[in-house]
Protein backbone atom coordinates (compact mmCIF):
# COMPACT_ATOMS: atom_id res chain seq x y z
CA UNK A 1 0.00 0.00 0.00
CA UNK A 2 2.87 2.12 1.04
CA UNK A 3 4.83 1.61 -2.26
CA UNK A 4 1.91 2.13 -4.40
CA UNK A 5 1.22 5.53 -3.11
CA UNK A 6 4.66 6.93 -3.22
CA UNK A 7 6.15 5.22 -5.92
CA UNK A 8 6.30 7.12 -9.07
CA UNK A 9 3.90 5.86 -11.59
CA UNK A 10 5.50 5.18 -14.95
CA UNK A 11 3.71 3.97 -17.98
CA UNK A 12 5.76 1.74 -20.31
CA UNK A 13 4.98 3.69 -23.80
CA UNK A 14 8.14 4.24 -25.50
CA UNK A 15 7.44 7.93 -26.60
CA UNK A 16 10.63 8.46 -28.80
CA UNK A 17 9.65 10.29 -31.84
CA UNK A 18 6.55 11.35 -30.61
CA UNK A 19 5.04 14.92 -31.03
CA UNK A 20 3.04 17.15 -29.25
CA UNK A 21 -0.29 18.79 -30.13
CA UNK A 22 -2.96 20.64 -28.65
CA UNK A 23 -6.35 19.71 -28.29
CA UNK A 24 -7.58 22.46 -30.67
CA UNK A 25 -5.51 20.75 -33.46
CA UNK A 26 -7.31 17.28 -33.13
CA UNK A 27 -10.29 19.00 -32.99
CA UNK A 28 -10.09 20.74 -36.00
CA UNK A 29 -8.47 17.53 -37.99
CA UNK A 30 -11.14 15.24 -36.25
CA UNK A 31 -14.06 16.69 -34.96
CA UNK A 32 -15.80 15.55 -31.44
CA UNK A 33 -17.10 12.19 -32.25
CA UNK A 34 -13.77 10.95 -32.12
CA UNK A 35 -12.40 8.52 -29.43
CA UNK A 36 -8.68 8.52 -28.22
CA UNK A 37 -7.41 6.16 -26.52
CA UNK A 38 -5.29 7.49 -23.27
CA UNK A 39 -2.06 4.80 -23.28
CA UNK A 40 -0.77 7.13 -20.36
CA UNK A 41 -0.05 10.73 -18.88
CA UNK A 42 2.11 12.94 -16.65
CA UNK A 43 2.66 16.02 -15.62
CA UNK A 44 4.85 18.40 -17.65
CA UNK A 45 5.80 21.42 -15.47
CA UNK A 46 7.25 24.53 -17.57
CA UNK A 47 7.11 28.24 -16.93
CA UNK A 48 3.45 28.46 -16.75
CA UNK A 49 3.22 25.86 -14.25
CA UNK A 50 1.74 22.30 -14.27
CA UNK A 51 0.11 20.87 -17.06
CA UNK A 52 -1.28 17.42 -18.24
CA UNK A 53 0.14 15.91 -21.01
CA UNK A 54 -1.82 12.64 -22.29
CA UNK A 55 0.29 9.75 -24.27
CA UNK A 56 -1.60 8.90 -26.66
CA UNK A 57 0.50 5.82 -29.11
CA UNK A 58 -1.84 5.28 -31.70
CA UNK A 59 -1.42 8.95 -32.99
CA UNK A 60 2.21 9.14 -31.91
CA UNK A 61 1.73 12.36 -30.23
CA UNK A 62 1.84 13.69 -26.61
CA UNK A 63 -1.22 15.72 -26.52
CA UNK A 64 -1.10 19.17 -24.13
CA UNK A 65 -4.34 19.33 -21.87
CA UNK A 66 -5.55 22.03 -20.03
CA UNK A 67 -3.81 22.77 -17.17
CA UNK A 68 -7.45 23.06 -15.13
CA UNK A 69 -7.18 19.48 -15.57
CA UNK A 70 -3.64 19.02 -13.15
CA UNK A 71 -5.85 18.01 -9.84
CA UNK A 72 -7.26 15.54 -12.52
CA UNK A 73 -4.70 13.59 -13.13
CA UNK A 74 -2.94 13.98 -10.27
CA UNK A 75 -5.63 11.92 -8.66
CA UNK A 76 -5.35 9.29 -11.75
CA UNK A 77 -1.53 8.93 -11.30
CA UNK A 78 -2.13 8.40 -7.35
CA UNK A 79 -4.81 6.07 -7.60
CA UNK A 80 -3.60 2.45 -8.75
CA UNK A 81 -7.00 0.77 -10.00
CA UNK A 82 -6.95 3.96 -12.90
CA UNK A 83 -3.16 3.32 -14.08
CA UNK A 84 -3.89 0.16 -14.59
CA UNK A 85 -7.68 0.11 -15.97
CA UNK A 86 -5.03 2.69 -18.44
CA UNK A 87 -2.50 0.67 -18.82
CA UNK A 88 -4.56 -2.32 -19.72
CA UNK A 89 -6.25 0.11 -22.75
CA UNK A 90 -9.55 0.53 -20.76
CA UNK A 91 -9.38 4.70 -20.73
CA UNK A 92 -9.80 7.40 -23.70
CA UNK A 93 -11.51 10.72 -24.14
CA UNK A 94 -12.94 13.24 -26.59
CA UNK A 95 -12.49 16.17 -27.21
CA UNK A 96 -14.91 18.90 -27.09
CA UNK A 97 -15.16 22.95 -28.18
CA UNK A 98 -16.49 25.40 -26.02
CA UNK A 99 -16.36 29.62 -25.42
CA UNK A 100 -14.90 31.36 -22.60
CA UNK A 101 -14.43 35.33 -22.48
CA UNK A 102 -14.78 35.50 -26.39
CA UNK A 103 -12.31 32.63 -27.35
CA UNK A 104 -12.53 29.07 -28.43
CA UNK A 105 -11.35 26.48 -25.60
CA UNK A 106 -11.12 22.79 -25.63
CA UNK A 107 -11.92 19.91 -23.19
CA UNK A 108 -12.11 16.20 -22.82
CA UNK A 109 -14.42 13.99 -21.25
CA UNK A 110 -13.33 10.45 -20.16
CA UNK A 111 -14.42 7.41 -21.98
CA UNK A 112 -14.57 3.74 -20.62
CA UNK A 113 -13.54 1.03 -23.43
Amino acid sequence: MFAQKFNKTVFTVNTKGFTFTKLADLYAANGADVVYKLDGLYISRGKLGEQPIFICEELNQLVNVPAHLTDTAKKILADAEAVQEIKDGKVGFTIYKYESHGRDCYGINFVDF
